[in-house]
């Protein structure tokens, strides 16, 4: 069993030491970021909770043949083009891709468990309407009470065995897995599906977001102008700065720069300052003004580009 418990100043360093998990963080909040992250992971689940203080966008892919279910403990955020409440569980399936604007402050409770074996179970408990959720839906309503008591029952464990972990055997290894998988099952067995606010005007705000970014990085490291958005997605510079606005709350040509500097801030990390300097990470990724640049990035990372740690040499 793996089980680990630490703190970061990057989100992408975040990101990547989340086992199983293909995705990138990039930080949309300014300042310098304080996040933390608990996980266990066994052969067959995964649990994890993370708290970010600074507002940040997640895309990547869920594991591969597992069923994901994330609480938020915090300020709701917007996952899969649709806002979810506190009485929420965000839902993702067998390597899934996913898009979620998490707001500062956002604090998760993530578990995933063995898709088959779940099936099997459900098949055996759950009614058709449950099953169809299931394979369906991406958010579920759950009462309050229920969320509650689930919590209950999974956190004690969760910081016992995080305390524990080399002393864990193979049989309470699979009592822990078994409560997790009790816990789906009582999720489906007593949830409704998601009801979704302003869902038709959210949900083209929410895609045009996602497509945005998604061109964004099919560029690679050929940036993309807000025109260059609005004559692809065939929407006017007004739909897009609404969309931004309404889903991400910033105007889109300051996510956009954002999601820009995060991209400098992995390459700085990624190497050396003998393989390039930081002049020429910034011009490759559309900074010709370095001044600005760094004036920018020191808001967005609380420090310069400089005081970022480089790879060794």
């Amino acid at each position: 069993m793996f089980a680990q418990v630490r703190t970061f100043n990057d989100s992408q360093q975040h990101a990547g030491s989340i086992q199983g998990w293909q995705q990138v963080y990039d930080q949309l909040g300014r300042g310098c970021l304080n996040s933390e992250l608990r996980q266990l992971s066994g052969d067959r689940f995964q649990i994890f909770q993370e708290v970010l203080d600074k507002r940040v966008v997640q895309h990547g892919r869920s594991p591969k043949g597992r069923l994901c279910a994330a609480m938020s403990l915090g300020s709701p955020p917007v996952v899969q083009g649709q806002q979810v409440s506190a009485q929420s569980v965000v839902l993702l399936r067998d390597a899934e891709e996913f898009v979620l604007h998490a707001p500062q402050g956002t604090h998760f409770f993530s578990l995933n468990v063995d898709a088959v074996r779940f099936a099997k179970l459900a098949a055996f408990e759950l009614s058709a309407e449950q099953l169809r959720r299931l394979t369906s839906v991406s958010a579920l309503s759950v009462d309050e009470a229920l969320l509650l008591r689930i919590r209950q029952r999974i956190h004690p464990l969760f910081r016992h065995f995080l305390e524990h972990a080399h002393a864990i055997s193979p049989a309470s290894e699979k009592m822990l897995e078994d409560e997790m998988l009790g816990a789906f099952l009582d999720l489906f067995s007593h949830a409704g599906d998601e009801v979704r606010g302003r869902r038709g005007n959210f949900a083209v705000s929410a895609y045009l977001v996602r497509r945005s970014q998604e061109l964004i990085i099919a560029s690679g490291d050929t940036p993309l102008s807000i025109l260059d958005l609005c004559e692809q997605l065939r929407v006017s510079r007004r739909t897009l700065q609404n969309s931004f606005q309404a889903v991400t709350d910033m105007r889109p040509v300051e996510y956009l720069r954002n999601l820009r500097l995060n991209a400098v801030r992995r390459q700085l990390i990624a190497t050396s300052a003998s393989e390039k300097n930081v002049g020429e990470i910034a011009v490759t990724m559309g900074f010709f003004h370095l001044s600005h640049f760094a004036t920018h990035y020191r808001e967005l990372f609380g420090e310069s580009p400089s005081e970022t740690r480089r790879a060794s040499s």
